[in-house]
């Protein structure tokens, strides 16, 4: 069987995704503090202190500096090791280009097997039962009557944006 797909703590959807829109953007989201008056950061850090990683270790060290635990998704969930002679390749395209990264094919036929004989039960993160307001159900309407604010939308798209990239783009 070849390498397992790398995922993250549940608790780290958060850090995950404010680490995410940290490398995508320049500003720094994992030292901001989602504030009312101020739920986004709103300059470029002159020497960054979580640039795009280049290596692996890099990658591993920065998750670890933002509190994103690595781990295999395996069914033990075994810690993902800084050295263990993985690659990492990051791509960001720009807005004029279209990206299609496809999930390798022994990856994505071990996780159709998994999910196969769960019974059909398909597992969200658990951020989405706050989200939802009970049991993660990705049909469940939004809670009624919940006021919207800037920290609970920003707080939903950073580990929205983590999610999609860890799943997607990862």
């Amino acid at each position: 069987m070849g390498r397992q797909k790398i995922t993250i703590g549940p608790d780290d959807f958060l850090a995950w995704g404010k680490l995410v829109k940290t490398w995508a953007t320049g500003r720094n989201y994992v030292g901001h503090e989602i504030t009312e008056a101020s739920p986004v950061p709103t300059g470029d850090e002159l020497a960054p202190n979580f640039p795009k990683p280049r290596s692996f270790g890099e990658f591993w060290d920065q998750c670890g500096r933002a509190g994103v635990g690595l781990f295999f998704d395996d069914e033990k969930k075994t810690p993902v090791p800084r050295n263990d002679g993985i690659g990492l390749i990051v791509i960001q395209a720009d807005a004029d280009a279209y990206v299609l990264r496809l999930p390798p094919q022994e990856i994505l036929l071990e996780h159709e097997g998994r999910f196969m004989a769960s019974g059909g039960e398909y597992k969200l993160p658990p951020f989405y039962g706050r989200i939802f307001g009970g049991p993660a159900n990705p049909t469940m309407p939004p809670n009624a009557g919940e006021v919207d604010t800037k920290v609970k939308r920003m707080t939903i798209h950073a580990e929205r944006v983590g999610e999609y990239t860890l799943n997607t783009c990862g």
